[in-house]
């Protein structure tokens, strides 16, 4: 069976909607940050980076930020309280936002906390435990920001609020290699059919293929790069090696050759999204030019959780045929 060529790619990227995801990415947005003003001011300049308080981020006491919760113009809230169970007036703003259906996060500014302050509570989307202004804080609150927010929010966040981008950019990585582990796995057990089998493995690469090509452009979007949907595309493959995606769809088709076994074929699929995915991360957030040596040693690096995870789908999977199954032979 022959690899995709490269104006193969190419035909893979008009066929994608490029446009739709950088409106995605540039749209704008409006963070609430509430709270006592020494709190929400700390959490500001930790969500919008060293070149000062972003205007899209604002800052409210509790009183105004129930009065913002209805206007409809809040995609996110952040409230911060002192203590695991907030004051009454920042539950009661908390209580408002769920009702707006804001997403919100609840954090926790105490120097002290036990592991069950960080346990999520009513009418809130996540909680994040942030003592600090610095590095471990910082990455606290991001964590929480990222399970908060909608998908659709978070290229856009990542990219006006540079302190986001690693754990948004490790989000978008982690969520195109399930979503490849998922469809390999769903082609595979259809491969039990000797004459699905060859268009099915075809198919496989384009469409996976065509997943990392989407991961490479919202990641690239993410960390603030700039330019036309198919030139920042073709600029992903130009820094990293035009033969990488060519060279993961060959180890594709490798794992797609029958008698190999479903969980290989789910791991490679999940390992070299995540392969492709960092390096791209690697050059768009750190203008890093990578070897091939380097690509490879991601893909070592991944292969051992990928392995892990494709042995879990396909555990989950056969538990649910297993289910489904009817009973025969029982006695009514």
């Amino acid at each position: 069976m022959k690899l995709l060529k490269l104006p193969e790619l190419w035909r893979l990227m008009k066929e994608m909607d490029l446009e739709a995801v950088r409106r995605e990415a540039e749209r704008p947005f409006q963070v609430l940050l509430a709270g006592e003003s020494a709190d929400v001011d700390g959490l500001g300049l930790l969500l919008s980076g060293p070149d000062g308080h972003h205007p899209w981020v604002l800052r409210a006491d509790a009183a105004e930020a129930r009065r913002r919760a209805g206007s409809g113009l809040i995609d996110l809230a952040i409230v911060a309280t002192p203590t695991a169970d907030a004051p009454p007036p920042l539950m009661a703003a908390v209580e408002v936002l769920a009702a707006a259906r804001v997403p919100t996060i609840t954090v926790v500014r105490a120097a002290s906390a036990r592991p069950s302050d960080a346990l999520v509570r009513p009418g809130e989307a996540a909680r994040a435990i942030v003592p600090g202004n610095d590095a471990a804080s910082l990455d606290a609150l991001a964590e929480g920001v990222v399970a908060a927010a909608p998908p659709t929010l978070r290229i856009a966040l990542a990219r006006q609020l540079p302190p986001l981008r690693p754990r948004v950019v490790s989000a978008l990585i982690e969520d195109a290699a399930r979503t490849n582990a998922l469809y390999s796995l769903t082609t595979g057990l259809a491969e039990v059919v000797p004459v699905l089998n060859a268009p099915l493995n075809l198919a496989d690469v384009v469409v996976l293929t065509k997943n990392q090509l989407l991961m490479s452009y919202r990641v690239a979007l993410a960390a603030g790069k700039r330019g036309k949907g198919r030139e920042l595309v073709g600029e992903v493959a130009g820094v990293i090696g035009g033969g990488l995606l060519l060279r993961q769809a060959g180890r594709e088709l490798i794992g797609l050759i029958p008698g190999v076994g479903i969980v290989p074929k789910v791991a490679v699929a999940y390992a070299g999204t995540i392969a492709i995915g960092r390096a791209v991360a690697a050059w768009a957030v750190g203008a890093e030019r990578l070897s091939k040596e380097s690509v490879s040693a991601f893909y070592r690096e991944a292969w051992q959780r990928a392995k892990e995870v494709a042995s879990d789908l396909v555990a989950r999977a056969t538990t649910r045929a297993k289910a489904a199954r009817p009973r025969l032979g029982r006695k009514r």
